[in-house]
């Protein structure tokens, strides 16, 4: 259900479309990155420049994954020295929320561990360790540090431009993702699956189609 009681406390933009599930978004009118805590808006900066180039779905596009919808409502784009992914929050009808990475045209969808769910481990793996998760071997393939360069849209957590985490990702032997991500004081795990981007529907915005 929709907040329509807050406003930006740097422009006074109002909000009637703010999710309950929502803890940080940009103000689309200045561009100031906005922290919600209850009914209350913190600022936290800006929300960093987002280039445009062809994408395969944006906010506000729903996408339809392995027979799920999600509806997108955040965009966040991070650096990590060899180039740029595009992180894409979005929720399906019942609320829950998923992860959609877009990597140089390949495509993940991740779900978080809550709780204590995921890995034991707090600490970051090396590339080329093996990793053993709920009965499925994973082996790293990936390790770097990330930063945030850019947000757009509405998140259910703080994303916040030039934050910096580690990062890995661990394959599974039938396309299975285990990533993780660390920072000071703290963790979280992900699991998901490699998609085939021309298996994914999206329905954009304007009304058009796509695959």
């Amino acid at each position: 259900m929709p907040d329509t009681h807050v406003t930006c406390p740097n422009c006074g933009y109002g909000y009637e479309n703010l999710r309950k599930s929502t803890r940080m978004f940009d103000c689309p009118a200045c561009g100031t990155t906005l922290y919600r805590e209850d009914n209350t808006l913190a600022p936290m900066g800006n929300n960093g420049e987002m280039h445009d180039y062809p994408m395969l779905f944006g906010l506000g596009d729903a996408v339809t994954a392995e027979g799920r919808k999600y509806v997108i409502q955040g965009h966040a784009r991070y650096d990590y020295g060899r180039g740029t992914w595009d992180e894409m929050y979005g929720e399906d009808g019942d609320g829950k929320g998923a992860w959609i990475s877009i990597d140089e045209g390949d495509v993940v969808v991740q779900y978080p561990y809550h709780g204590n769910a995921g890995p034991r481990r707090t600490d970051p793996p090396a590339v080329g360790e093996k990793i053993t998760y709920a009965k499925t071997d994973y082996t790293v393939t990936e390790a770097d540090t990330a930063k945030c360069v850019a947000v757009r849209g509405q998140f259910p957590e703080l994303v916040q431009v030039d934050d910096e985490h580690y990062f890995i990702n661990a394959s599974g032997p039938s396309g299975q993702l285990l990533s993780g991500e660390f920072w000071e004081g703290g963790h979280q795990w992900y699991e998901g699956t490699w998609l085939d981007p021309f298996t994914l529907k999206v329905d954009r915005q304007d009304g058009s189609s796509g695959r």
